[in-house]
């Protein structure tokens, strides 16, 4: 695992709950910052024991010795820590344009800080684990993976958890089993739509149009959208959405929450990194473990909070599962090693090059789609043609991403003032070149262009 933060006991939970299929023996954690990483290690090996794990959890500082000889890497890492996120966040918001970490300019902040970051990694994998199988968390996912398969040889797919809540909260609203429904999802990461939905292949899209009311109240996650608007779309959009769809509403809640997500997250981690060190060399790790799971749950219950335009505070815990409440990212990458390991095929949504799933774009764009996972991999299923709204949209938002891959691997300032420049969430050069250096002056060292 590279990146020891705050979400590793999340995967390893998702490890333990599927240790015995996977035969699995040895998780090696690794970070930059040696003191996190044997905090992390001590809190994930004690976790494991409470939960039952079999496998050994050990703390490697050293990437090329970290990742010798392994079969999966999970990638979740993130330069310049909170801070940096935080800055990509505020910054665009003093020019009235959206802060938030995966789209939009803040997007594109993380990944030209990132994407080197990666292709460091990649180049050691290449070296010491050839025939490994990178698992992508680290956002933005799309266009990290998209960087990996154009500038390294290894072997990389992108996990998020969105669409696998989407179709978790289908088959929870039509009460049926979820291995009776089958959605088929796609577009770009954080650019997506349910576009399919069967039960026992029978269609149930259209009553799921025709219900979204009803839908809104039974999960608020799908209450960013007019149930108007979902029907005219025609599709059920990811949440993420909301900020290209209602963009004004968006930074207007933003702007009037007195803060951002980042600042927020980064707030709850610089409260509960000291503890968790204090807890871990006091040789309390239950202590340790009691801490993260209370922050990990305020975490959670604040998530889009503020984008929704509601007051940021913490639910009570009141069923009592705290942080695991659902199975989400760590799932999904569980269930792809699964596959990987077991044969499969197995229906997941994944970022993986679109060889032709979704009509409008190239075959080696990167998307987030309907796949068939096995034991050789990825394979995207035909999703067809999506409606031309959806289509120009998914062509301007990767004609960004790559052009963002291509300023990151090239330093090129002219580059990124094109990315930036291309985002449907910016969309002129002057406030592209404003952002821009405001960005370059705030990351110094972690933003060198020329």
């Amino acid at each position: 695992m590279l990146g020891a933060g705050v979400r590793t006991p999340f995967v390893l939970h998702g490890l333990v709950a599927r240790q015995d299929e996977l035969g699995l023996r040895e998780v090696t954690l690794h970070d930059v910052d040696a003191d996190r990483l044997g905090t992390m290690t001590a809190l994930g090996r004690f976790l494991c024991e409470t939960w039952g794990g079999t496998f050994e959890v050990r703390g490697e500082d050293e990437p090329r010795a970290a990742l010798a000889g392994a079969r999966f890497v999970f990638a979740a890492i993130r330069p310049g820590q909170e801070h940096a996120r935080t800055l990509d966040e505020e910054l665009p918001l003093h020019h009235g344009v959206l802060g938030q970490e995966t789209t939009g300019p803040g997007g594109f902040a993380m990944a030209m800080r990132t994407i080197p970051a990666m292709l460091e990694h990649a180049r050691t994998i290449e070296e010491v684990a050839p025939t490994a199988l990178v698992i992508d968390f680290t956002n933005p996912v799309g266009v990290v993976t998209q960087a990996l398969l154009d500038h390294s040889g290894v072997r990389a797919v992108g996990v998020c958890d969105g669409p696998a809540s989407m179709h978790r909260s289908i088959a929870a609203f039509l009460g049926v089993p979820q291995e009776r429904v089958s959605v088929d999802y796609a577009g770009l990461n954080h650019c997506g739509w349910i576009h399919r939905v069967r039960v026992d292949g029978e269609d149930r899209l259209t009553d799921l149009l025709d219900r979204f009311e009803d839908l809104r109240r039974f999960d608020r996650h799908w209450g960013l959208f007019e149930p108007e608007l979902v029907r005219k779309i025609g599709m059920l959009p990811m949440e993420y959405l909301y900020f290209f769809y209602d963009r004004d509403r968006a930074v207007a809640h933003i702007r009037g929450s007195a803060g951002t997500r980042g600042a927020q997250v980064a707030e709850i981690n610089d409260a509960l990194w000291p503890v968790l060190r204090e807890r871990v060399g006091a040789g309390d790790p239950a202590g340790a473990a009691g801490a993260w799971t209370r922050a990990m749950a305020t975490r959670s219950d604040t998530y889009f909070a503020r984008e929704r335009g509601e007051h940021v505070r913490a639910a009570p815990d009141e069923d009592g599962s705290g942080p695991f409440r659902q199975d989400g990212y760590e799932g999904v990458a569980a269930a792809v090693i699964l596959a990987a390991v077991r044969g499969g095929p197995a229906p997941l949504v994944l970022d993986v090059p679109n060889r032709g799933a979704i009509r409008c774009l190239e075959d080696d764009d990167v998307v987030e789609v309907t796949t068939m996972m096995d034991v050789n991999g990825a394979r995207p299923l035909p999703q067809g043609g999506l409606p031309d709204d959806a289509e120009a949209l998914l062509r301007r938002v990767k004609r960004y991403e790559r052009l963002t891959v291509l300023a990151a691997t090239t330093g090129s300032y002219e580059t990124a003032l094109d990315a930036l420049t291309a985002h449907p969430l910016v969309d002129t050069e002057e406030l592209a070149r404003a952002i821009l250096d405001d960005y370059v002056s705030a990351h110094a060292g972690l933003m060198a262009l020329s």
